[in-house]
């Protein structure tokens, strides 16, 4: 599944998704748009909304969790500063070459800082789909898995998931935070 679509996409090269470049992806965007994002506030207040596991991509989820860290301990979150993470935790060598070619990819992406909060905004309403279509997985799953007696409570659980996510993505559009 794409960011964007539930189905898989065909193997038309003239119909790429615009999602699988750096320089059209809104996950690499926020990464790079953040890592150039001198209003302290407002990319604190990006990190405590948006979180890793908002991003559909393990590398940029990788990544971002970095920028995410420095910010919320409010060092230095630009390029150098997060490839002096990555040297410090061993991803210098053959392990880390695919998130340091990530990490080349999305500071080259020519996104400003100033982009920062409509790109975290993209990633989070990407992230608010997904989240759907998860929980009609997980709403079939039980159906077919849980107990009778628990069907109906695992729903509102399910319920209240969805609207922790409704909650959170438009406090942020909205420019505030939970």
């Amino acid at each position: 599944m794409t960011p964007l679509r539930a189905v898989e996409p065909t193997d038309d090269d003239d119909h790429a998704d615009l999602t699988d470049h750096p320089e059209t992806a809104p996950e690499a965007l926020v990464i790079c748009a953040l890592m150039w994002l001198q209003d302290t506030n407002e990319a604190a207040r990006i990190a405590v909304t948006l979180q890793a596991n908002d991003f559909h991509d393990l590398v940029y989820r990788e990544l971002y969790g970095i920028v995410q860290g420095l910010i919320i301990d409010n060092l230095p979150h630009d390029p150098a500063s997060v490839l002096g993470v990555l040297v410090r935790s061993g991803a210098s060598g053959h392990r880390g070459a695919r998130l340091r070619r990530t990490l080349t990819d999305v500071t080259a992406a020519n996104a400003c800082g100033a982009s920062a909060t409509d790109y975290a905004g993209m990633v989070l309403s990407e992230s608010y789909r997904r989240s759907f279509f998860d929980a009609g997985i997980r709403i079939q799953q039980i159906a077919e898995e849980a107990p009778e007696e628990f069907l109906f409570d695992q729903l509102v659980e399910i319920g209240r998931a969805q609207r922790e996510a409704t909650n959170r993505l438009n406090a942020f559009r909205s420019g505030s935070t939970l």
